[in-house]
């Protein structure tokens, strides 16, 4: 992975001249800019060259999402003078992607995004397409501009316009509320790069939703109604990266807030959190998986309660939804094989969830999700993923399977 091509009494002459710092070359950039990836690299700028770890560089590079392969090593330049030499093999960071979804709870699911995760070669991104299932038809479309650092904020805009059936369901999978929307959203947010490893952001968001209740649910029509509502969030984010031949693993810890208006007069704020690990083990090819989520509402209308995605987990109803949950899962990935193509992998998953049922009452269900994922090497987008999960307390098993970006 990582390639030394100084002799030993090159490295003794860096050791004895330290305080010299090396010149970076990039080789192997078609659509990515060398200015953008020497902001990304203008930390190594005033390291000397015997302090410099490749296997850092070669991770901050990786984080990026926009090489198939990395190659940095120490050499003599053209001059003479020790360079970081960098090479790179890019992504292809443009496609339309159709995917697909099938879910034993939900059904079918299918679309088409067109997206460039390196748009203008400065990992600029945008995303504009589709969702259609029997229950939803969905139009979105975003573009965001990462931030690099604190004197250079980024940015997103995105919007979506869809018509769906919502059906929600207890731990039990019995239908409690069933109801139509219609509606959009638009938001916009900033973003900003404290240090290497801290982000925050705030957004504003406004949404519009009409409501069509039918007859044996008129009972939620006092709450239920057509309304406009307005938003306000923040959150931040801590992200650690390590890097082996099978993985790039990311240590991340996110808390975020955000303040609902109605047209109505009422307000709901939410609050939610997770700590997630990917933790390399000393076996390459395996890693240690764990999170902890939890997402709290107070006071928000039903339509805002999240689902178990929210905390990340699998065991639940796919339609249940609740205004309180908190989720943890603890398992292993294994890497199976590593192709040109694609990296293979399983994993294997316990799961607890504790949450709220819909008469109010705490309730605490634990299980276990096993399942497959393909991660392609050289186009920036996922690429297929199996999975299945069974709830023990509740016995019950699901099944799920996506292609394209669907997982």
């Amino acid at each position: 992975m990582v390639k030394k091509c100084l002799s030993a009494v090159a490295l003794c002459f860096l050791v004895s001249h330290a305080v010299f710092a090396v010149d970076i070359q990039i080789n192997g950039l078609k659509k990515t800019r060398e200015s953008y990836l020497r902001q990304v690299l203008a930390k190594y700028n005033d390291i000397p060259a015997a302090e410099l770890d490749l296997n850092d560089v070669e991770t901050t590079l990786q984080e990026q999402g926009l090489f198939s392969s990395i190659e940095a090593y120490l050499d003599y330049n053209d001059q003479n003078n020790i360079a970081l030499v960098i090479n790179v093999a890019e992504k292809i960071s443009f496609l339309p992607i159709p995917f697909a979804m099938y879910s034993s709870n939900t059904g079918f699911m299918g679309g088409l995004m067109v997206m460039d995760t390196n748009a203008f070669g400065v990992k600029d991104n945008y995303v504009v397409g589709g969702i259609f299932s029997k229950s939803m038809q969905m139009g979105v479309t975003s573009f965001t501009k990462p931030s690099l650092g604190r004197t250079q904020p980024g940015f997103s805009v995105s919007g979506s316009f869809a018509h769906r059936k919502n059906e929600l369901e207890d731990s039990h999978e019995d239908t409690v509320l069933s109801y139509r929307t219609i509606g959009g959203s638009v938001s916009a947010s900033v973003s900003d790069k404290l240090t290497e490893h801290v982000t925050v952001q705030a957004g504003v968001r406004y949404q519009y939703t009409h409501i069509s209740l039918g007859d044996e649910y008129e009972s939620y029509g006092d709450t239920l109604k057509t309304s406009h509502a307005c938003s306000v969030n923040g959150s931040t984010r801590v992200n650690f990266a390590a890097l082996n031949e099978w993985f790039l693993s990311n240590r991340t810890a996110t808390l975020g807030a955000e303040m609902t208006f109605f047209s109505t007069g009422k307000k709901a704020p939410s609050l939610n959190g997770q700590i997630a690990l990917q933790q390399p083990l000393p076996v390459s090819r395996l890693r240690l998986l764990a999170t902890v989520s939890a997402f709290y509402t107070k006071d928000g209308c039903i339509t805002l309660y999240p689902s178990q995605s929210a905390i990340g987990t699998t065991i639940m109803p796919g339609k249940f939804h609740a205004p309180r949950m908190l989720g943890s899962t603890f398992g292993l990935e294994v890497g199976l094989a590593k192709t040109n193509i694609a990296t293979f992998s399983v994993y294997a998953l316990y799961e607890n969830v504790l949450t709220e049922e819909w008469e109010g009452d705490a309730l605490m269900n634990q299980g276990y999700s096993a399942g497959a994922k393909m991660y392609l090497a050289k186009i920036a987008f996922p690429a297929m993923a199996i999975g299945f999960s069974h709830n023990v307390t509740r016995h019950k098993a699901k099944f799920s399977v996506a292609f394209g970006i669907g997982f």
